[in-house]
């Protein structure tokens, strides 16, 4: 038996954001299990193709992943996520893994990052807590990318956890959803909230194009249309705009998402999963 684990995420064209949030989790995940096979894929054939024009990196489809795990003899293999919803990019990669499920004596996938309602208690608690000090009194928004899937109502979800753990007014608006920031500037004001600084920051795993453009570039972006629509209020941007803290999500791929299912631990191991998925 030789066992694998194929890291999946959307990609990112930025290079420097890249390395401080998707290669570390690929750092943590070889550090958690040196003995087990572990790699990369990129679910995004436009970042994939961007990469290899511009860095000269043959990153790999998730489809190629998984032959290349073949390849090199893997027999049992646990692909890895690290989407924040379960919208359509989560969902034609796993329709992708089941295409390769008889091609391994067992294969699984992880779930996304906001799937069981606990998750939103644990990531509200994590994300409220990494950002508290930096937004202070001021009010939070928080960027997701949004989707027409279903999925995208997990946003709202994931605001409601915020509001309740933090006792804090925490918005959040997307990039590609139903919610705009339009919309959420439409409810501050609804709340009499004006005059005041806004804290921005984008939630999502790394702050590549959608956190430098869409989050706080000089056109049609959140900094934009709060500068424009808020009349007395000023604004400034979060300073994390190298993305959320790399912490965050280290930390709940170390918790809830390295193994799956006891795969690659048991109970007297201390596999963080083992009561999770006992459960399922």
């Amino acid at each position: 038996m030789k066992k694998a684990i194929l890291i999946v995420s959307f990609g990112t064209t930025y290079p420097e954001t890249r390395q401080k949030n998707i290669a570390a989790i690929t750092r943590q995940v070889r550090a958690l299990y040196p003995d087990v096979l572990v790699a990369e894929a990129v679910s995004s054939t436009i970042v994939r193709n961007v990469m290899k024009k511009r860095e000269h990196m043959d990153a790999k489809s998730p489809e190629e992943g998984l032959i290349k795990l073949k390849e090199q003899g893997a027999t049992h293999v646990a692909v890895f996520p690290t989407h924040i919803i379960d919208g359509i990019e989560n969902h034609r990669m796993k329709q992708e893994v089941e295409e390769y499920r008889l091609a391994f004596e067992q294969i699984t996938v992880a779930d996304a990052l906001l799937t069981e309602p606990e998750d939103y208690t644990n990531v509200a608690k994590a994300l409220w807590e990494s950002l508290k000090e930096e937004t202070g009194d001021a009010p939070l928004i928080l960027m997701g990318h949004g989707t027409e899937h279903a999925a995208d109502s997990s946003y709202a979800v994931m605001e409601q956890a915020l509001r309740a753990y933090a006792q804090h007014p925490v918005y959040i608006a997307t990039v590609e959803g139903k919610r705009t920031i339009a919309d959420v500037i439409a409810q501050m004001k609804f709340e009499g909230i004006v005059n005041t600084k806004v804290i921005v920051a984008p939630f999502m795993l790394v702050a590549g194009d959608h956190a430098n453009n869409d989050m706080a570039g000089e056109e049609d972006s959140f900094a934009s249309l709060l500068r424009r629509l808020c009349t007395g209020m000023y604004f400034t941007w979060n300073c994390r705009i190298s993305g959320n803290p790399g912490s965050l999500f280290i930390t709940f791929t170390k918790n809830y998402r390295y193994a799956v299912c006891g795969y690659y631990g048991t109970e007297s191991s201390g596999n963080p999963l083992w009561n999770r998925c006992r459960e399922r």
